[in-house]
């Protein structure tokens, strides 16, 4: 049986008692009072007693009453929301407070069925709200004393009715009323020592299940790692198969060619350019097998749209599955870039993007390309977390960024104080422009 089932069964167990407990008291009272109307003893015992008594008969009934609707409400509310749960525990609480102040503050252990009950039924709360509940009901348990409330509102005590019956029959009374309120006292006590066991369990099942996720993210990354390292070895080979296939055959050939022109050259000048004009077609051959192979390495949209179009493309499929807002500002439409350009400035872009939303959580990014006296700017700003007043750490992302513009004879700036700025200058030339106007002059 685990602990939920365990506690569900303390508690139904103290309601049985606690019900119990109040039958007995009020009936003491109750068989008290007809005992002493039996025998005649009215007057000496209300000289005996501070206060007078109740109806023992409203006592009786009314306790009866509300005991019984205070343990239906115990063992059948199931409420789901935080404030049905609240309201229920005022509900349960009010009417033990009725009982004990019925029974003269006899039964106060009612007050811990109700504790028990706020315990269970408070599980997935804050623990605020639970040590508050906890707080009221403890101050009201200790309020509800006979030794606290007799000296400003006098009380007759149960035990006063004990006195009437025969010594036997009093001390029987005593010991089962008392057996009855230790019972409660255990089963409290059993009760919140398998709360607490309950909570230590559900805390080592949560640190167990984060040890699992972190595993399995140390899985994943070392897939990743796995993944991309074959995908980087697939790559080689393909590249080595192409260079191979392609530029060895070319120049393989280009060798014997030029190794059979050096023979004939001096016996057969004719021949020797014929073979001459071979060598030249399988070099152009070669050329355009190697711009083929570098073509695959190129973004497919780079091909199709151009490098505003590319970066349009790359743009809407990243706000197609985050909740990023990217805005691109492209005042580089009277350029025309060379592949080379085009690929440093689109890596360029789509790394500063993918950094956003994986190290820095931004929400919203800002693209600006504008070409101004002879220079390409590009100027890639973000909301995210940034870096502070910590500098910049280089990983491979930015090293491999930086290295690509200084390929451009370029400069990149990064900043993390607000956000993440990454900052561009490419040196434009002459025949980027497509009006053939260079502003430069």
């Amino acid at each position: 049986m685990n602990t939920t089932a365990a506690m569900r069964r303390i508690r139904e167990a103290m309601s049985a008692v606690s019900f119990l407990l109040v039958l007995c008291t009020a009936g003491v009272m109750l068989a008290g009072s007809i005992h002493i109307l039996h025998i005649g003893d009215s007057a000496s015992f209300l000289q005996s007693i501070p206060h007078a008594p109740k109806n023992p008969w409203y006592v009786f009934i009314l306790c009866f009453v509300l005991a019984a609707v205070l343990t239906w409400f115990i063992l059948n509310t199931t409420v789901v929301n935080r404030s049905g749960v609240l309201f229920y525990a005022g509900i349960k609480t009010l009417l033990a407070c009725v009982i004990i102040w019925n029974l003269n503050l006899s039964c106060r252990s009612l007050l811990l069925l109700v504790f028990s009950d706020v315990l269970y039924t408070m599980r997935s709360f804050p623990a605020r709200q639970m040590v508050v509940m906890g707080a009221i009901l403890t101050g009201i348990y200790l309020f509800c004393s006979y030794d606290v409330i007799t000296p400003m509102i006098p009380m007759v005590s149960v035990e006063a009715y004990y006195a009437v019956f025969e010594r036997s029959i009093s001390s029987v009374l005593a010991f089962l009323l008392s057996l009855l309120e230790s019972t409660i006292m255990i089963l409290f006590i059993s009760f919140v020592c398998m709360f607490l066991f309950d909570l230590y369990q559900e805390k080592e099942n949560i640190a167990q299940e984060l040890n699992m996720v972190h595993r399995v993210n140390e899985d994943l990354r070392h897939y990743a790692s796995m993944t991309e390292q074959i995908a980087q070895t697939r790559e080689r080979k393909r590249l080595a198969r192409e260079i191979h296939d392609t530029l060895g055959h070319a120049l393989t050939g280009i060798a014997a060619g030029i190794d059979a022109t050096l023979v004939i050259l001096d016996k057969n000048p004719d021949l020797a350019a014929r073979q001459l004009h071979l060598v030249r077609q399988v070099v152009s051959e070669g050329i355009g097998d190697v711009r083929a192979s570098l073509q695959k390495l190129r973004p497919g949209a780079l091909e199709q749209r151009g490098l505003k179009g590319a970066l349009e493309k790359m743009i809407g499929e990243f706000e197609s599955v985050t909740a990023m807002n990217i805005f691109l500002n492209y005042q580089a439409d009277s350029l025309d870039f060379d592949k080379a350009k085009e690929d440093v400035c689109f890596r360029l872009v789509q790394e500063s993007i993918t950094n956003a939303r994986r190290h820095g959580g931004a929400s919203t990014v800002t693209v600006l390309f504008e070409a101004a006296n002879g220079w390409l700017h590009i100027l890639i700003r973000d909301n995210g977390t940034g870096t502070g007043t910590e500098p910049v750490k280089y990983g491979y992302g930015l090293t491999q960024m930086e290295e690509n513009v200084r390929s451009l004879h370029g400069t990149v700036r990064f900043d993390g104080t607000e956000g993440f700025v990454t900052e561009v200058r490419i040196p434009l030339e002459k025949g980027e422009y497509k009006d053939e106007c260079d502003p430069r002059g």
